[in-house]
């Protein structure tokens, strides 16, 4: 079984199991707790949530029909793998929505709410200093839709939680080397003084930036790996 599987938490049977199954899936998938072109069975799903197998099969079949996963000739689901053109894409798309996301959010967040990004933030800079990158990862993601939350637009955070799951996996990929860099530090020290200062553009700009760094390190990883291929 994945050992990302084995963290994510048997769901209670309080509402739809499909859909619970799926939320749960999405989370792990947007805060790149998969690694790109793992395979995920139905079996192995149902066993970590404890959920039989229909639940699971409804839960994967229905984010391989958003995009989140991909769906084989054989029937069999896989985390996605992506080409340099593919981000390049992805890239566009989430400075539009995210620098939106960002502008709406610089008006409307609360106090407690730029506590709480900044309370995230040291966590996270606490498991970058420990190289506990498993939890990190989350930490980002929580980080990042604290603020696209903020925004209070529910179209929007969907259309930015489809393209974090197209590239969630690929944190995998570029840790430790992004973790070795200080911009991505940085980045997130800008965006939670464009917060204080509730500064609409400049926190839309921060975080386009964040957005544009980790996906040059992305790529650089991939086409690296393609050279070494």
């Amino acid at each position: 079984m994945s050992k990302a599987l084995l963290d994510i938490q048997p769901v209670e049977r309080t509402e739809t199991l499909g859909k619970k199954v799926r939320d749960e899936l999405r989370a792990a998938i947007m805060a790149g707790r998969f690694q790109p072109g793992e395979k995920l069975t139905i079996r192995a799903v149902a066993s970590a949530l404890n959920v039989s197998l229909t639940p699971a099969r409804e839960a994967l079949y229905n984010l391989a029909a958003e995009g989140a996963l991909e769906m084989r000739v054989n029937g069999s689901v896989y985390v996605p793998t992506l080409t340099s053109q593919r981000i390049d894409e992805l890239t566009k798309i989430r400075k539009s929505l995210e620098g939106l996301a960002a502008r709406e959010a610089a008006l409307k967040i609360g106090d407690d709410g730029i506590q709480e990004a900044r309370a995230i933030n040291d966590t996270l800079l606490a498991a970058d200093a420990k190289k506990d990158y498993p939890s990190l990862f989350g930490l980002n993601w929580k980080f990042h839709f604290l603020i696209y939350q903020a925004a209070d637009m529910p179209q929007l955070l969907r259309m930015i939680e489809g393209c974090w799951l197209m590239t969630g996996s690929y944190l995998n990929t570029i840790y430790p080397d992004f973790g070795r860099r200080s911009t991505g530090i940085n980045n997130h020290k800008r965006i939670i003084a464009a917060l204080e200062a509730r500064d609409p553009d400049e926190l839309s700009d921060a975080v386009c930036q964040d957005i544009a760094f980790s996906a040059q390190v992305l790529m650089d990883v991939i086409e690296r790996d393609h050279g070494c291929g």
